[in-house]
């Protein structure tokens, strides 16, 4: 169980981001107001929602309840528990939360604060609790190593794998939230040696088009399949 206790304050901030996983963690979390006092959960000022993939549409649920008065006096709290948010209903929550309503609180549970935008997280405070989650890291840089060291042919096979692994539906959470972390062990192997060679124009390429796929994969809509076999055939 996470102590909580140790984590927030006596005199809640009005939005957080939480580095956890995200259905056990919105859940403790939820359990963890109701009995400090803060919230009765099954009430409307509470809205605490797990979801595989943010969508605008969720964005705009959220936006809906945030604009509504309070039916209490006490606190309203909205619990946002998702594998992935893609960047237009990011950038929904960002407006949101650079205006909250009074008495209102905002927590943001996400497998990994590094997949968010930096406007959202310098807006926030930020909670790790790593312990929780979990993404197997060394799996990711084994296969990163692996697709580095295959031809083009047998990186569609590992990127076909990967799709077939994590895939529920196009727009899985948890496709792309891993999807965003093979991305972004690409690009930590790739900025070494660019950091040995800072005049060489091949890396120079491969880091702007790994940066690029990285906001493709928070599109919604946009193919998984095509980016990362994009990628398998320009690195």
């Amino acid at each position: 169980m996470i102590d909580f206790n140790k984590l927030f304050p006596k005199d809640l901030y009005h939005s957080y981001v939480v580095e956890g996983e995200p259905e056990n963690t919105g859940a403790f979390l939820l359990k963890y107001l109701e009995e400090r006092g803060e919230i009765v959960s099954q009430s409307p000022d509470v809205l605490s929602q797990v979801y595989e993939s943010f969508t605008m549409d969720d964005s705009r649920q959220i936006k809906d309840w945030h604009s509504k008065l309070g039916v209490t006096q006490g606190k309203r709290v909205c619990i946002i528990a998702t594998k992935f948010i893609n960047r237009e209903a990011e950038q929904t929550l960002l407006k949101i939360i650079e205006e909250p309503a009074l008495n209102t609180h905002f927590f943001i549970i996400v497998p990994d604060v590094s997949t968010l935008l930096n406007t959202i997280i310098s807006r926030t405070h930020v909670i790790k609790i790593r312990e929780s989650i979990n993404i197997d890291d060394e799996e990711i840089k084994k296969e990163v190593k692996i697709f580095l060291s295959s031809s083009p042919t047998l990186r569609i096979n590992i990127i076909s794998k990967i799709i077939k692994d994590k895939k529920d539906e196009e727009n899985s959470g948890k496709l792309r939230f891993y999807s965003t972390l093979f991305v972004n062990e690409l690009e930590m192997n790739f900025y070494e040696k660019f950091k040995k060679n800072k005049n060489d124009e091949n890396i120079k390429f491969i880091l702007n088009e790994l940066q690029k796929s990285r906001e493709f994969l928070s599109t919604q809509g946009a193919s998984v399949k095509m980016i990362l076999e994009h990628l398998a055939l320009v690195i």
